[in-house]
């Protein structure tokens, strides 16, 4: 069990420090300190929507045109669909802000 705890605080530590290059992260300064506000990346069982949408962003962002054509990302006006090689969904983003800057990106 260890083991499985150190990975899952190691996927943590990656997505906090993701969050923070990614510019995502709120400094608060005062008179004598400063500190970085995070979010919980987990909530419940389930992955915060932020980090969530983040990784989405990011993974767009590396995809190409031709991830549309072979079927990673399916997307039309009103959703993108991002799945496994195998074809399986794996997210459904409904976004339509996130639609259009793919969309805008890959034509």
């Amino acid at each position: 069990m260890p083991e499985e705890k150190s990975a899952l605080e190691q996927l943590e530590a990656a997505l906090k420090e993701l969050w923070r290059q990614s510019g995502s992260a709120s400094v608060i300064a005062a008179k004598h300190t400063e500190f970085t506000v995070e979010p919980k990346i987990f909530l419940g069982d389930k992955l915060n929507p932020e980090i969530l949408k983040m990784l989405v962003i990011n993974y767009l962002l590396q995809t190409s045109r031709q991830d549309s054509g072979t079927g990673n990302v399916e997307v039309s006006h009103d959703k993108l669909v991002i799945k496994t090689p195998k074809g399986k969904p794996v997210v459904v983003v409904r976004d339509k802000k996130l639609i259009h800057q793919y969309l805008s990106a890959h034509s």
